[in-house]
């Protein structure tokens, strides 16, 4: 469990399914850009333990870490956080994270990356974490601006967009040697 000034991020568990399925829900239109794959994975409570099950089973193999994004006073469930396509040659792996509409604007996401991309460098040793961030996005920029994450440059049509049209994608890194 990774905890903030008001966050705690921990792995996630059966008993987060009922919150994780409404929010979800909720939040189709905020996440349907660029958490399709999640979306179309949780559509109906069978899918989404299914994906719990999943996330479980990469955790333990090592193969991803995905974690909810807790409000540490309430435990309320606000977001989501995690890093896969784990390469341990290097080691690295790609953040992704959202937070739940209701609760944008309020520097949640900066303080969550920021903690996780730390968990990430010093508890599991990794030397690179990336992230690809649409250059319309610019929250998400923002975030990364202010977590020290670099901006490495431009992947052309590298992503599908509510798997319709491909378009352009920012990476931006972090390195252990950032810290």
């Amino acid at each position: 469990m990774i905890e903030t000034d008001r966050l705690l991020i921990r792995p996630y568990e059966i008993q987060d399914a009922g919150d994780l399925f409404l929010e979800i829900q909720r939040n189709k239109d905020h996440l349907a850009d660029f958490f399709f794959n999640m979306l179309k994975a949780t559509e109906n409570i069978q899918g989404l333990n299914q994906y719990l099950n999943r996330k479980q089973e990469d955790w333990e193999s090592k193969k991803g870490y995905a974690c909810g994004i807790f409000l540490k006073d309430s435990q309320k469930l606000i977001g989501h956080i995690s890093i896969r396509e784990i390469d341990w040659r290097v080691p690295k792996g790609e953040l992704g994270y959202f937070i739940y509409k209701s609760y944008t604007g309020q520097k949640f996401s900066q303080e969550a990356l920021k903690a996780f991309r730390d968990w990430c460098i010093t508890q599991q040793a990794f030397n690179r974490v990336f992230m690809k961030i649409a250059p319309d996005n610019i929250p998400s920029i923002k975030t990364a601006a202010g977590c020290s994450f670099k901006f490495e440059g431009l992947l052309r049509k590298d992503y599908r967009r509510r798997e319709e049209n491909l378009i352009d994608m920012n990476i931006y890194s972090f390195i252990s040697a950032d810290k």
